[in-house]
């Protein structure tokens, strides 16, 4: 009998197929906990450094009297760094499919959106949660980074 025959081994089949797995059925919880990290971070580095809003705004200088009186006892060190209770208490939360991220210091609403704290005068809003465009570029980067190692 006259013809062709070809004959293929296919190796590797079971591992390409835990990749492919990997891929279709990522571990969501991994996912949004490298999320979470990450906005954590955002929001503590705003806090410490950048000293502006998610929107690029600079937040609103202290007043002339709260300044000269923070100078005096405290030198140039940020008020949000001298006991860090804010910067410290920012975390993160994975919770039904979604990452939420904030403080329970109960003053933490007032440095996001101002407003006046007992016995002490009104306070501009220094908003710190949200996402800047940077963040936003930093997020994707960080799933795309998550699914190059669910590839790899």
């Amino acid at each position: 009998m006259a013809g062709v025959h070809i004959q293929a081994k296919l190796d590797g089949l079971e591992q390409l197929q835990r990749r492919i797995d990997r891929l279709t059925r990522p571990d969501r919880r991994r996912l949004l906990d490298a999320v979470g990290a990450e906005l954590e971070t955002q929001t503590r580095r705003r806090l410490s450094t950048e000293k502006k809003g998610p929107d690029g705004k600079p937040w609103a200088p202290l007043s002339p009297g709260y300044a000269a009186w923070k100078r005096k006892l405290y030198g140039d060190i940020g008020l949000l760094e001298l006991r860090g209770d804010l910067i410290d208490s920012i975390q993160f939360l994975v919770t039904g499919g979604q990452v939420e991220v904030g403080s329970i210091q109960p003053y933490a609403a007032i440095q996001q959106f101002g407003g006046a704290e007992v016995g002490r005068p009104g306070h501009p809003p220094r908003p710190y949660l949200g996402l800047s465009a940077e963040n936003k570029k930093d997020l994707v980067q960080v799933v795309h980074d998550f699914f190059e190692r669910l590839a790899a």
